[in-house]
């Protein structure tokens, strides 16, 4: 039988960050997280509560963490909508203290904070706007196993691709395809309220707030389409994160007329002219549509899970 470790659970700290970043990269074995990456989606997220965040120690050693969150405040559409579901952002425990209890002990105790606010069910990691991943890794078994035994489900599917920009280049097919009176540009600084209106109103609230990454920068990391003075389409990239693609969007009524690539394809040439290697186009179901980008490395496959509180 597995010893159960004795363990003192508290909240994260600021302070806590570079050990938690550490051990975070070693746990994760198929991903990087920077240290900008962590301050995002914990204080640098609006939403974020200490209180909801763990903080696992044995002795001097961190050997766990969970990092819980709730819609309270951004987007506000959304904070009524989504008042009953709490998420969990990140959950990893060291590799040597593992199936001695800890995970379940962050766990339960994340669960009781939860229920005491009125949260009903639990979601892993896509919290829209501040979050890194859109589901839980398939690769990752050892977590899909214990996230299953603890009475989580499968709820849902998504992928990322991962885009080698060495190997990028616009196919002859996106060049040569008609505009039809449509102007592809950059978007400028002072569009800014009104991108973020569009889009709230034609996609989503996250859309909405989540284009104001993009003009974090001079000029905005954010390519739209535009005819007659009205947006169609749009597309962001590296803003939250710098090898980042997406969201992007066409308005229904302009659909199927190429906007959406040329668009993509616009992108990742101002990610590659600006220097960055690897572009990540996450979060998406929309296989045939990225299919088409040349330079693509790897498919990774997660699960999107919740579990019912009772």
């Amino acid at each position: 039988m597995p010893r159960e470790s004795i363990v003192e659970l508290r909240e994260l700290r600021r302070s806590d960050l570079k050990k938690i970043l550490a051990l975070a990269n070693r746990c994760l074995n198929r991903d990087t997280i920077s240290d900008a990456s962590l301050e995002r989606i914990t204080f640098g997220d609006p939403n974020f509560s200490p209180e909801l965040t763990t903080v696992a120690l044995e002795g001097d050693n961190t050997v766990g963490c969970i990092v819980g969150v709730r819609r309270i405040k951004s987007p506000e559409e959304s904070v009524k909508v989504q008042k009953e579901i709490g998420w969990i952002k990140l959950f990893f425990v060291s590799e040597a203290y593992r199936r001695r209890g800890i995970a379940s002990q962050m766990l339960s105790e994340l669960e009781k904070k939860f229920r005491s606010k009125g949260i009903e069910r639990i979601r892993i990691t896509d919290f829209a706007g501040w979050t890194l991943f859109s589901g839980v890794d398939v690769m990752y078994q050892e977590a899909i196993g214990f996230l299953l035994s603890r009475g989580f489900r499968k709820v849902g599917e998504m992928v990322d691709y991962e885009i080698d920009l060495l190997d990028f280049h616009v196919p002859r097919t996106v060049a040569e395809t008609k505009l039809n009176g449509v102007t592809i540009r950059k978007a400028k600084l002072g569009e800014k309220r009104r991108l973020m209106e569009w889009a709230a109103e034609t996609f989503s609230p996250f859309w909405g707030s989540g284009i104001s990454e993009a003009f974090k920068y001079d000029p905005p990391k954010l390519w739209v389409a535009e005819k007659n003075g009205k947006f169609l389409g749009f597309c962001m990239y590296s803003a939250a994160e710098p090898y980042g693609l997406g969201p992007i969007g066409v308005e229904p009524g302009s659909r199927k007329r190429g906007l959406g690539s040329i668009l993509l394809f616009n992108s990742l040439s101002s990610m590659r002219e600006e220097g960055q290697r690897m572009a990540v186009i996450g979060w998406t179901n929309q296989l045939f549509f990225y299919s088409q980008v040349p330079g693509i490395r790897r498919i990774r496959h997660y699960w999107t899970m919740e579990k019912q509180l009772e």
